[in-house]
């Protein structure tokens, strides 16, 4: 309309805008101006930056409520009861005004700060308005995460609030933290932990109720948690890893969790699970799981994996050794000979278990374990022996046992009885329970004597031996000695058995508790607006925004 190249033209053009807005702007001043409110009084409230009839209406109902609200001192007292008569006093309003809101509660203030605002009734300094409009925002997260927003701060109250509503955008400073931890929403407190702004040694759980307190505890220090603790908590994680470390029965999962399988695999040795450990398990315990099994046709562990005696279990049967095993090694490989040396013998490879048994000789005998261990094989090289016929070594090797202590000394008077008496007068030296792959004594020699039978159908030279071996045990059992005419492999069996203890490897380590609160409410960031409102007091003016009572404040 205006475009032209004449600076005079553009300058009356100009003049004619400036016209047209300050005919709005009277417009706009008369419609607001109220009978109630005189121009007179009007102008007095401009001096204070109360522009027009109704901000001095919104003002005076401010001023009204807070008289009403509880008694205030008379300095506080006399200058808003004469501000509502029209006649507000330049000097002491203010100052009485901001000391009647320090003393409302923050659903007060913050309800007299947002009429305030709605009238457009600045009387907090540049800074505070700032924070006054964010806090008034219908929606501060858009608002306080735009750039603009970004560059206001303020105190704790303010920062936890743009902290909130922002879900984090905008970081609440550090030295802000030890004001809002006692007071913060939980909400806000658990957003804070998940977001990595506030950690342990902030210790928030100081100064919380007793139910949060524990609560943060666990969300942050899980390890100093105790069982009963976590019991009140209901913690269901943590119940189950300390059940499991304790050795108790874990009640069975649905679908199965980390806990049940991880005490199948290693407390069970169910190597059918360990795709579904692997699958459970952290990452950290995942490669240390596949390591575990990239090393099982060696059998060549770390030393440490070795000195936890709950893996072994899972580590014996894991291997598979098919050569002599060194029981010189260390205690699992003891416990592998010896178990290897006992397989065997119930497989009928007396050769076999003679020469695993002989890798014991002159081995470390320096704790009871190893000691039980070498007594076993010494047991079992006599056994063979006898069973070769070789009764004179068989006695040596029986009385090397016997000086050891134990059972050993029955098997010796076995073999020298054997060893007096002729060949063809002492009758079988084996152990048929040995003969049919069975451990000495079990109670399904019946059954598997049935299976064996029939598993060799077509061979009676072996059937004939099983039937000789099942009617020897039942000839045996009627007896009066019973099964203690029979040279006894092993002769504590319990020696044979891996560690009954629960690992310590493979164990995930105590995660912090999962968060149980919802995302902030809306009713939460109503406590955080007022908190941020009562901090505002201080940016409110003590002398007025403008001086100027011949134009509209600023």
């Amino acid at each position: 309309m205006y475009e032209t190249q004449d600076r005079a033209a553009r300058r009356r053009a100009a003049i004619a805008a400036e016209k047209e807005r300050l005919a709005r702007d009277r417009a706009r001043r008369s419609a607001d101006e109220s009978p109630g409110v005189s121009g007179f009084a009007q102008r007095k409230w401009r001096w204070l930056g109360v522009d027009g009839a109704l901000a001095v209406e919104a003002v005076s109902e401010v001023l009204e409520e807070l008289i009403r609200a509880q008694e205030l001192p008379d300095h506080c007292m006399a200058p808003m009861a004469e501000a509502i008569t029209g006649k507000p006093h330049s000097e002491q309003l203010l100052p009485a005004v901001r000391a009647a809101l320090q003393a409302q509660p923050p659903a007060t203030v913050l309800r007299q700060l947002r009429a305030l605002w709605v009238a457009q009734i600045s009387w907090f300094t540049d800074e505070g308005t700032q924070r006054l409009r964010l806090i008034c925002s219908t929606a501060p997260d858009l608002e306080i995460a735009s750039g603009r927003g970004r560059q206001v701060s303020g105190g704790p109250a303010f920062s936890l609030f743009a902290t909130a509503v922002t879900r984090g955008a905008v970081p609440l400073p550090n030295r802000h933290l030890d004001a809002v931890v006692s007071w913060a929403p939980l909400e806000v407190i658990d957003d804070l932990v998940d977001q990595g702004g506030l950690l342990a040694d902030d210790v928030p759980w100081q100064g919380r109720t007793a139910e949060q307190s524990l609560y943060l505890r666990a969300r942050l220090i899980p390890a100093r948690v105790s069982r009963d603790e976590a019991e009140a908590l209901q913690w269901t994680e943590y119940l189950r890893r300390e059940g499991y470390l304790a050795g108790e029965t874990l009640p069975r999962m649905d679908p199965p969790d980390v806990w049940g399988v991880l005490f199948d695999v290693c407390a069970d040795g169910d190597t059918d699970l360990l795709d579904m450990l692997d699958a459970l398990l952290p990452r950290a315990e995942q490669v240390q799981l596949r390591d575990i099994l990239s090393r099982r046709i060696q059998g060549d562990w770390p030393r440490e994996i070795l000195a936890d005696q709950g893996m072994w279990l899972l580590l014996s049967r894991l291997w598979r050794p098919s050569r002599p095993v060194n029981p010189r090694l260390g205690g699992f490989y003891a416990l592998v000979a010896a178990n290897r040396a006992y397989d065997m013998l119930k497989e009928g490879d007396l050769e076999g278990a003679a020469a695993q048994a002989d890798l014991f000789e002159n081995g470390r005998a320096g704790t009871d374990a190893s000691r039980a261990l070498q007594q076993e094989a010494l047991n079992i090289r006599a056994y063979v022996q006898s069973v070769y016929g070789n009764l004179k070594v068989a006695e040596e090797l029986a009385e090397k046992a016997a000086r050891l202590g134990g059972e050993a000394e029955r098997n010796l008077r076995l073999v020298r009885n054997w060893h007096t008496t002729r060949k063809n007068q002492r009758g079988p030296v084996t152990n048929p329970f040995l003969e049919l792959g069975l451990d000495h004594g079990s109670s399904q020699w019946e059954k598997r004597t049935r299976e064996l039978y029939r598993r060799h159908e077509g061979d009676p030279s072996r059937q004939a031996e099983i039937n000789e071996a099942g009617h020897r045990i039942d000839a045996a059992a009627g007896s009066d000695s019973g099964f203690e005419v029979f040279f006894s492999v092993p002769l504590e069996p319990e020696r044979f058995l891996m560690p009954d203890r629960v690992p310590r490897h493979l164990v995930p380590p105590l995660q912090p508790m999962p968060r149980r609160t919802d995302a902030l409410s809306s009713e939460g960031v109503e406590v955080l607006r007022e908190r941020a409102a009562v901090e505002l007091l201080q940016d409110f003016r003590v002398t007025p925004p403008t001086l100027d009572r011949h134009r509209r404040s600023s």
